[in-house]
């Protein structure tokens, strides 16, 4: 398949992916607190077609009824209130499953229990004759065993509808009551320690895709040696390439100290010889070689006073267990990374063109990038030799992953971070932020929010970020 088609479809895929676990998350936990979630909807609207509909309960007098899968109402649930209603259910495993239902058939519209029901129980098992004619309110004849209740209908859960959606890039979640604390059973209604958790699972799934692709990633890459510093690349024409250093080299010492797994001081090292030579010793395979290199004081920005990228040289992983504590580890250390972002660009040890990030046409064309460089490096080189897979594109996944997971817990109207902290309010101050504000603050954040990412897409349209990778 052509790289740029497979570029263009891993977009989607992950774009897509990304969404939909995330909804799915607020899902799970919305369904394991009990807080009615109306539609869970593969892509996004206008709707292709409804898959089912879940099961469903609903109360009629003190009496719980199953609604059984894709069970329709023949009303509209949310304009009902308490009104009579006859019902037929069947007895299954000791819940009572619904049949049928309709409003009860009187005069002036108000329930009258029948005198014998009245004073004892509020179900009553009846038989009908072989030959009866169904009721003209009810679906289907009542059948001979069933059970018939008539009481107020007092409250009601029709199921989940799992719809699938034209436009496929991910999923949503149409939760009941999101900000309408008088909607019984819904979101804003829901206790605060309930709704955290239903808050945090979006972006939790994220955080738990990216460890879980992580793990694939230091499968297939190898499990990183912090004890050891290797050379992960080389400029051309650069002191390193000069001196006779390879890519793969580890160093095991600068200028007779041991280095093992500390960056810190072979950067140093590096600086403080600049015009100087400096002796290293590095492990080229089963060698120990002595090299020496002349560290540059002027050097380009784009390259440090050797000309070398370090980092960790990987250990193929024996199992997959071994990958779990360094991609937990790698995770919280990236998290801890975007956090700082915003005070070390403050700090100015940061530039903001270097935090730049890229809207969707540049993560386009980096997925254009990674998807040739993967292909390519898994394939036999023309002079026959077999290169060194990359993975560009499981770290891009793992990148926009956590950044979007991360970016959702922030603080900000419109985004789940500010509901969370809205709750915590409620829970400091033992009372809810009035709907109404909630209400106006989420909107005009959601209005702003809009604004500043059509700017932000306008700008990376005309404008992409340029990243190479090497």
């Amino acid at each position: 398949m052509n790289t740029a088609i497979l570029g263009g479809i891993t977009f989607v895929v992950v774009f897509a992916g990304i969404i939909f676990l995330h909804e799915l998350g607020h899902f799970v936990v919305a369904r394991l607190f009990k807080i009615e979630v109306e539609e869970f909807g593969i892509g996004f609207p206008p709707r292709l077609i409804r898959l089912f509909r879940g099961k469903g309960d609903l109360i009629i007098g003190d009496q719980k009824v199953v609604m059984p899968l894709n069970f329709d109402l023949p009303f509209d649930h949310k304009t009902v209130g308490s009104r009579a209603v006859t019902a037929t259910a069947d007895s299954v495993r000791g819940e009572l499953v619904l049949r049928t239902i309709d409003f009860a058939a009187t005069e002036d519209g108000q329930y009258r229990p029948d005198p014998v029901a009245a004073h004892g129980p509020s179900t009553v098992q009846i038989t009908h004759p072989a030959d009866e004619k169904p009721h003209k309110l009810f679906k289907e004849a009542v059948q001979p065993g069933a059970i018939q209740l008539s009481g107020i209908l007092k409250d009601i859960r029709p199921g989940t509808e799992f719809t699938l959606n034209w436009i496929p890039l991910g999923g949503f979640n149409r939760i009941k009551g999101e900000d309408d604390p008088t909607q019984k059973g819904g979101m804003a209604a829901a206790n605060p320690w309930k709704r955290i958790p239903v808050l945090l699972a979006g972006a939790f799934m994220n955080l738990l895709t990216a460890f879980l692709v992580m793990t694939i990633y230091f499968s297939q890459y190898g499990v990183p040696d912090t004890h050891a510093i290797a050379l992960m690349s080389i400029s051309p024409a650069s002191p390193a390439d000069t001196a006779g250093l390879k890519v793969g080299d580890i160093i095991l010492q600068a200028a007779g100290i041991k280095i093992g797994g500390d960056t810190a001081e072979l950067i140093r090292l590096a600086h403080s010889y600049g015009d100087r030579p400096l002796p290293l010793v590095v492990q080229r395979g089963n060698q120990t070689i002595d090299i020496t290199v002349m560290p540059r004081s002027n050097y380009p920005s784009d390259q440090g006073p050797i000309g070398i990228s370090i980092g960790n040289p990987f250990n193929p992983a024996k199992t997959w267990f071994e990958t779990i504590p360094v991609s937990f580890t790698t995770v919280v250390a990236e998290i801890n990374d975007l956090l700082a972002l915003p005070g070390r660009i403050l700090a100015g040890t940061v530039s903001p063109q270097e935090a730049q990030i890229g809207g969707p046409r540049s993560i386009w064309n980096l997925f254009q990038q990674s998807v040739a460089k993967d292909v390519s490096s898994r394939q036999t080189a023309p002079n026959g030799q077999a290169r060194v897979p990359t993975n560009y594109t499981l770290e891009i996944i793992i990148s926009l992953t956590l950044t979007v997971g991360v970016a959702n817990l922030l603080p900000i109207p419109a985004l789940d971070g500010w509901r969370i902290f809205t709750s915590l309010v409620e829970i400091v101050l033992r009372r809810p932020i009035p709907a109404k504000y909630q209400v106006a603050i989420n909107s005009v954040g959601f209005l702003v929010l809009l604004l500043l990412l059509g700017f932000f897409y306008i700008k990376d349209f005309i404008n992409p970020i340029s990243i190479t990778l090497p």
